[in-house]
């Protein structure tokens, strides 16, 4: 018998005197097992293992309401009677009423705590404050409430006075025709200027898009430039100084280069130990040009000459080399991370100024 409707009917069916109803627990919670209990003992402290008259009334001790003592915190006090109010009046709504579930939750839960630190007292004044601000938007909207019923009884009113004759009555379905072409219209203006939206959406998605020069359909001839007057180096020459002169004035604070051939040895001693003068420049720097794999034509004039007494066009064209193993350093890289991590912060700021600007 798996249920207590079945069992009698079992019982009956097979003639079974000795076992009866009684005699079968349908209960989930039935003791399976022994039992034990510690208990002082002459011996000390022992196990002993309990009866089956026991077994319940320990169990009730444990799990029931018997042995548990009474929560104070979930014993809900008992709330006082509400006050009777006016006939018509509506009740009053209570400043708490007014707040969230959560917010009201914490504003008890701080009320009751005797000691506040001051993130309590914080959190207490920002509730209270919210509190008072809704309180007085729902007195707002209470006082505006009787004035916009005044307003829809003398719209009513006004709508009454101003209906036709019966007379009158049959021109009415030629106006709710024009009345229908007029909301047609209208359907396809909005539909229009949707469309005018979006047209332009897209174009201003696509205009945002980077564009490579040489895929613009408008080319246009670069102007002829004459050349600078009492200019006497020769253009690449004089190229290769803007390039250093631009170089110095957006690294000159970081300037810094650490040589990654520390091997090179002038006889016997470390080019990166070697004192910078007058004397030493030309040498030290024929060897770092040779190190870096700079042109012959480079190197071979300082093999003869000083740095000094080169040629302007040389002496550009070496400092133009220099500059560009610099920008390779770790230093001007990192320079460089720095200014586009700035940028995009700035950018980031811009952003969210504009955003509160149009709110």
């Amino acid at each position: 018998p798996s249920s207590s409707s079945s069992s009698p009917q079992y019982l009956s069916r097979n003639v079974v005197q000795d076992v009866r109803r009684e005699h079968f627990s349908f209960s989930p919670r039935m003791p399976v097992g022994d039992f034990y209990e510690e208990r002082d003992t002459p011996e000390g402290l022992q196990w002993v293992k309990l009866s089956p008259e026991e077994i319940p009334s320990r169990i009730q001790a444990i799990t029931g309401k018997r042995g548990r003592p009474r929560n104070a915190e979930k014993a809900k006090p008992k709330e006082p009677p509400a006050a009777k109010r006016g006939r018509g009046r509506p009740p009053k709504v209570k400043m708490v009423d007014l707040l969230s579930k959560t917010d009201a939750r914490l504003l008890k839960r701080l009320e009751a705590q005797e000691v506040l630190s001051d993130e309590d007292k914080l959190k207490m004044s920002k509730i209270k404050k919210k509190m008072r601000r809704k309180a007085k938007n729902k007195q707002k909207q209470e006082a505006k409430a009787p004035r916009a019923k005044e307003a829809k009884k003398k719209s009513k009113a006004k709508e009454k006075k101003g209906k036709p004759e019966k007379g009158k009555e049959k021109a009415r379905p030629k106006e709710k025709k024009g009345k229908g072409v007029r909301k047609t219209d209208k359907g396809l203006l909005a539909q229009r200027r949707l469309e005018e939206r979006r047209r332009q959406q897209l174009i201003l998605e696509e205009m945002k898009k980077p564009t490579e020069d040489m895929c613009l359909g408008d080319h246009q001839p670069l102007p002829a430039f004459s050349r600078i007057p009492g200019l006497v180096l020769p253009s690449r020459a004089f190229s290769n100084c803007l390039t250093v002169v631009e170089f110095l004035q957006s690294y000159g604070k970081v300037l810094g280069f650490d040589p990654a051939k520390d091997s090179l040895k002038i006889l016997g001693e470390k080019v990166s130990e070697i004192s910078l003068n007058r004397d030493t420049v030309s040498e030290i720097l024929r060897c770092f040009l040779m190190a870096y794999g700079a042109g012959e034509d480079l190197c071979d004039g300082l093999r003869t000459k000083p740095f000094q007494a080169l040629p302007p066009e040389k002496k550009a064209a070496i400092l133009a080399f220099l500059v560009n193993e610099l920008n390779s350093s770790a230093l001007i890289i990192n320079e460089i991370d720095k200014t586009l991590e700035n940028m995009s912060n700035y950018r980031k700021n811009k952003w969210i100024i504009e955003g509160r600007l149009r709110r």
